[in-house]
C-alpha cells in the first residue's frame, strides 16, 4: 500500500540558500505516514480513541540532494514490516518524473498512551494496511555511536510549541532545535534515535562531538541522552 502526495516546496519550509530544511523534510515524511493512516481508517483519532499512538523509534535518512523553493515534488510512504510491536515504513520524496530526492527508513513503537509502554500492535491495525518490497538504500541499525571526544552545548528549553498531541516533543522538533549545529557541506543524510520522551519544561543540553564526516548531537536531560542525531556530510 503505497501513499503519495503532490506537494510544492514553499518559502516557508526553505533555509538561507533556499533549500527544503530537515525540518520540514522530516515534517513532509510525518504527514504523509499520517495521512496514510488516516486513509486506511487507523488515523489518529482512532488509535486515541483506543487509547494508543504510534511513536516514533528511530529514522535513517539518505539525501541526494534537497528540493529547492518552488519545487514541485512527490512525497510518498509504505510499510514495508510489522512485528509483534514495531512497524517499518519506508518514506522518500521524489522528482515528478521519479528522481529520488532523499529515501527514509523508520520504525515506529505501538504505545499504550496510560500505561506509557510499548505494546503489541492490535490485529485491526496490522490489518489496515499491505506491506511493499523495501525501498533500495542502506539499512542501518537504529543505535548510533558516540564519539569518544564530545562538548557540551547551550542548553534548550522545551517550550510549547514544541510540544505535539500526544503531549511530547514532535520528532521534527528535535531538528528544529539543532539547526545551528547543522555541519557545514553538502549532507549526505542524517539518522535519529529517540531513546525517551520530552516534555514541555525540561532542558534539554545538547552533547556535541565529530568524527570524519559525521556530527553526532546527543540532547540530554540530567546527562541521560533523550535522543542522538548524527548527520553525514558528502
Amino acid at each position: 500500500m503505497v501513499f503519495e502526495m503532490d506537494e510544492i516546496v514553499r518559502y516557508s519550509q526553505t533555509d538561507r540558500e533556499l533549500r527544503l530544511t530537515v525540518p520540514a523534510l522530516l515534517d513532509f515524511f510525518q504527514d504523509a505516514a499520517t495521512f496514510q493512516a488516516g486513509e486506511a481508517g487507523v488515523g489518529v483519532d482512532v488509535l486515541n480513541a483506543n487509547g494508543l499512538g504510534w511513536f516514533l523509534v528511530s529514522w535513517n535518512v539518505e539525501i541526494n540532494r534537497l528540493p529547492r523553493h518552488e519545487e514541485h515534488i512527490v512525497v510518498g510512504t509504505f510499510p514495508y514490516r510489522f512485528n509483534s510491536r514495531f512497524g517499518n515504513r519506508n518514506c522518500y520524496i521524489k522528482t515528478p518524473d521519479g528522481e529520488y530526492l532523499a529515501k527514509a527508513d523508520s520504525i515506529w513503537a505501538m504505545m499504550d498512551k496510560k500505561q506509557g509502554r510499548i505494546v503489541p500492535i492490535p490485529d485491526f491495525v496490522g490489518k489496515a494496511y499491505t506491506v511493499e518490497d523495501p525501498l533500495p538504500m542502506e539499512y542501518a541499525g537504529r543505535k548510533i555511536a558516540l564519539p569518544e571526544a564530545m562538548e557540551e552545548g547551550e542548553p534548550i528549553p522545551v517550550l510549547a510549541e514544541h510540544i505535539d498531541f500526544h503531549g511530547h516533543v514532535n520528532n521534527s522538533k528535535y531538528l528544529a532545535m539543532v539547526q545551528d549545529l547543522i555541519p557545514q557541506g553538502e549532507l549526505a543524510g542524517f539518522r535519529v534515535e529517540y531513546k525517551g520522551q520530552t516534555r514541555r519544561g525540561d532542558i534539554l543540553v545538547p552533547r556535541i562531538g565529530t568524527e570524519d564526516n559525521r556530527t553526532v548531537i546527543a540532547l540530554c536531560v540530567a546527562e541521560e541522552p533523550r535522543t542522538v542525531i548524527e548527520f553525514v556530510t558528502k
